[in-house]
């Protein structure tokens, strides 16, 4: 017992830098209050279903996942303290996901505690608190870092996650410093990974409704067949880049749904990469022929030749999944940057860029295009500094966004936050030529002489001959042991 006092005590002191306003252990004390395991059982009571979910509001809408209820007759959820409510009905269903909507009964009408969804969502590396099943965790919590990230179409931006815990804690909450729900944990079915739903999918439109009683489940064959998992898995492995199990659970799909011209678009996407191009060919045949007004193929199809330099072919099929779908913005941000490379239309791109992040606020390569747009192409530097630093929050990892923000700080003559800039930049890509140059005018500038010389040195020998002349002329009296020469 004492050992468990301990390990409680040091969850505690690893949480309490990043919690601000609540105490973290308000926090635990008042989400515990709000998650569940949701069990379903069929019509001789054998479980056939379990994972973890928690309440969205006091009347006793929940979210868990949908395939717990596939073969069910009825359902329960049970709180943390034991106690146990029946599950009325599935409300609505995210396909892609899984994720359920579903109406708890109410006892004597008592109010349920429940979670508010975050204003932010969550970022690369922050630490979170995972609320998953208590027999796959100690004390039912996990703390980790959101280790990456991923975008996909259905899904928008997603976290990568890992940890010592299985497929009874998909659904489960994740929680930010403020003690708001941020993410949404799903598991594949082998429990080797894990991704983080963003809570945002909670007002997306791809939720289908179902208003299914749960004793009438077993009745309705095709609202059953939705809450199966083999598609929100398939998408799952692919956002894991598991490229070969998505493609193998796609297949069972199209076996049960051969009418699913997404299905076959997917699994083109999965053999595409694992190099099976006459099979992605032939399912992005197919997805046409099934569905002449399907958005994705068009999409995938146009990256695919994208990646091979084909741009005419690109452009063609970018405007096609756009005359599908005309808000789909990974599709928008991507026939902007065709576009403004034939015609070099600074208005259009702007407007077109700004146009995705309507459709899609967590695209961070629009704000990352419209920032560069912005930056050689208007003085206003507030806005280009804000663009840059809302891509860095929803992907610090693109290419050169560090460099870019470092030579915004630089312009203003805010010489220490640009040498951070720089400082993370060249960490990321150490050939990034602009940031050794840079750095070293703003190690110069703040007195670091050597540092400068250094900076120069490498700037020049990755082929920035300007950096020599700086060296020629400012480096003279340092001592060349200093910068390497």
């Amino acid at each position: 017992m004492i050992f468990t006092k301990l390990k409680i005590t040091f969850c505690f002191i690893l949480l309490a830098s990043i919690v601000k306003g609540q105490s973290i252990v308000d926090i635990i004390n008042s989400t515990e209050r709000t998650v569940f395991e949701a069990s379903a059982y069929n019509e001789v009571d054998l479980p056939v279903g379990r994972a973890s979910g928690f309440f969205l509001s006091a009347d006793g809408l929940a979210i868990t996942m949908g395939h717990v209820f596939e073969k069910a007759d009825s359902a329960v959820v049970t709180l943390r303290n034991g106690r146990t409510f029946e599950v009325e009905k599935i409300v609505s269903l995210h396909t892609q996901s899984n994720m359920a909507l579903i109406k708890v009964a109410q006892n004597r009408q008592r109010p349920f505690q429940y979670l508010l969804p975050a204003k932010q969502t969550f970022k690369q590396n922050e630490e979170l608190l995972f609320f998953t099943h208590p027999q796959e965790s100690e004390d039912g919590m996990t703390i980790a870092p959101v280790e990456d990230l991923s975008y996909f179409p259905y899904l928008s931006r997603t976290g990568i996650i890992d940890g010592s815990y299985y497929v009874h804690s998909a659904g489960a909450p994740a929680i930010n410093r403020s003690g708001r729900l941020c993410g949404i944990i799903n598991v594949s079915q082998n429990g080797m990974h894990k991704v983080l739903y963003n809570s945002y999918l909670l007002n997306d439109t791809n939720w289908v409704s179902l208003n299914l009683p749960i004793d009438e489940i077993s009745h309705n064959q095709h609202k059953r067949d939705l809450l199966n998992a083999n598609m929100s898995q398939s998408i799952l492995n692919l956002v894991c880049e598991q490229y070969i199990e998505a493609a193998k659970k796609l297949s069972k799909y199209i076996k049960k749904h051969p009418e699913s011209d997404v299905a076959y678009s997917l699994r083109g996407f999965a053999r595409y990469h694992y190099q099976n191009m006459m099979g992605c060919r032939e399912d992005m045949k197919m997805s046409t022929t099934i569905n002449p007004d399907g958005f994705l193929q068009y999409f995938f199809s146009g990256l695919f030749s994208l990646n091979q330099q084909k741009d005419a072919e690109a452009r063609i099929n970018l405007e096609l999944s756009l005359s599908r779908k005309n808000n789909f913005a990974p599709a928008i941000c991507q026939l902007a940057l065709l576009d403004f490379e034939t015609n070099k239309d600074v208005r259009s791109a702007f407007n077109e860029y700004s146009r995705a992040i309507d459709a899609d606020s967590l695209l961070a390569q629009a704000y990352y295009e419209r920032a560069r747009l912005r930056m050689n192409h208007s003085s206003d530097e507030e806005a280009t500094l804000n663009d840059i630093n809302k891509s860095i929050y929803l992907d610090p990892d693109l290419p050169g966004i560090y460099s870019l923000r470092g030579t915004i700080y630089f312009s203003k003559q805010d010489y220490l936050p640009a040498i951070n800039d720089f400082d993370v930049a060249i960490e990321k890509d150490i050939k990034d030529v602009h940031a050794w140059f840079n750095r070293g005018i703003a190690h110069y500038n703040v007195g670091l002489h050597s540092k400068a010389c250094y900076d120069w040195n490498e700037a020049g020998k990755l082929g920035n001959y300007e950096a020599f002349k700086y060296m020629s002329r400012y480096c003279k009296n340092v001592k060349r042991n200093v910068y390497g020469r």
